[in-house]
């Protein structure tokens, strides 16, 4: 039997399983995963950019934890991960710049690394984007809403990772390290997990197999609270996550502007771009996105919609084609759209790291540690701040609200 099953072989149960270890967890941990490998499925769809620039402290302490986490995998696991400090740079109009220079002293006072740049500095910065508006015709001007770029916000200690690689290097060490703690099984989704009047006794496979357990971490993302609504958990008892498509466009770079080192940027609309080889990866949030386990990418989202912002801006971005696509799945809290990290306030054993709505791989060293402290010390000791990120808040209406979405 194991003392601990952790539902979900992506980053966040990944790092679960190495913070639970190396603070000296003694019971035997068994990892289920529903794919055919670990850290391919959310995990591997991710667009890879890792900021600590947020509303609340509590994203800016648990990322800029994670960062700094990150930035030492290759020294603590040998495993190059594509760790690149290039930063992000979030542009404004006017009536948001006047708030973001506003909160500047909030940033500063949390450590978090950032500088308020002209439109100028923007485009020296990223070469070819215009934040003028002066080039484009009125019809497209007012087709698109879009206003003049008035400052930009540049966080000098963002970066940009492969989120397969942070997550195999979780599991690598772990399972090399502790052979006789871990056992990893693959291809075994779960369909419930076994609760017993108010406590944790094991989990169902979706093959009927019942597996005993003494507790239970669901770190499923997407998947989260259908696996506790077929366990049978009150709607009031269960978690707001749903899953929602996310789509990310690989296209070529503009002719003739190498954009190797740039920021990831985000422009117009939450439109968001970063360099991937000679390429670029493009992404942007589709608003009228319903929920569900759909991940088909819609190559006409990025024809008619994201590529005539990055025309707006940018020289050249009209040769931007497509050269691969994909879609992924947000854990999507829609309460807050941020996670949550807790032991169920009224099932024994039941331990939630989910819901962390886009930001999850962001998140994911402090998230694994704050959710071990939990399990081993009762509370959160090396991020307090975490503990604002529990299940009561929904009852409570006490919201960790997070304005700076993308």
């Amino acid at each position: 039997m194991s003392d601990l099953i952790i539902i979900g072989g992506g980053i966040i149960g990944g790092a679960s399983l190495y913070y639970l270890l190396e603070k000296g967890y003694d019971g035997k941990i068994l990892i289920l995963e529903r794919g055919d490998a670990l850290a391919q499925e959310s995990t591997s769809l991710s667009a890879g950019g890792v900021r600590n620039i947020w509303s609340t402290t509590v994203n800016m302490k648990m990322t800029s934890y994670s960062i700094k986490q990150f930035s030492e995998f290759k020294d603590r696991f040998g495993i190059n991960i594509g760790f690149e400090m290039n930063g992000y740079l979030f542009t404004y109009y006017e009536k948001e710049w006047e708030n973001i220079v506003k909160f500047k002293p909030n940033w500063d006072e949390s450590g978090v690394d950032t500088e308020l740049l002209s439109p100028e500095e923007i485009e020296s910065m990223i070469p070819g984007l215009k934040t003028g508006v002066d080039h484009l015709d009125p019809d497209i001007l007012e087709m698109l809403s879009i206003s003049p770029i008035v400052g930009g916000l540049f966080g000098r200690g963002c970066a940009i990772l492969n989120a397969t690689s942070a997550a195999q290097a979780y599991f690598e060490y772990s399972t090399s390290k502790y052979p006789e703690k871990v056992t990893v099984r693959l291809n075994t989704e779960v369909d419930k997990i076994i609760i017993k009047g108010d406590e944790v006794k094991g989990v169902k496979t979706k093959e009927g197999d019942e597996i005993p357990c003494g507790g239970v971490i669901l770190a499923a993302g997407a998947w989260s609270a259908e696996i506790l609504e077929r366990s049978d958990v009150q709607e009031d008892l269960n978690i707001p996550v749903v899953p929602i498509k996310r789509m990310l466009f690989v296209v070529s770079q503009p002719k003739s502007i190498n954009y190797e080192k740039i920021p990831l940027t985000i422009i117009d609309k939450g439109v968001y771009f970063r360099p991937e080889a000679e390429n670029l990866i493009v992404g942007c949030a589709d608003k009228n996105q319903r929920p569900g386990f759909d991940t088909k990418p819609n190559r006409t989202y990025y024809e008619d919609y994201v590529n005539l912002y990055m025309q707006a801006r940018i020289d050249g971005a009209e040769y931007c084609r497509i050269q691969n696509m994909w879609g992924g799945l947000y854990a999507d809290n829609t309460e807050d759209h941020n996670a949550i990290i807790d032991v169920h306030p009224v099932i024994k054993n039941l331990y939630i790291i989910t819901g962390f709505s886009g930001h999850g791989i962001m998140a994911a060293p402090a998230a694994g540690l704050s959710i071990t402290e939990i399990i081993m010390d009762g509370e959160m000791r090396t991020i307090p701040e975490a503990c604002s990120l529990n299940l009561e808040r929904f009852k409570k209406r006490g919201l960790v609200t997070e304005t700076i979405v993308i």
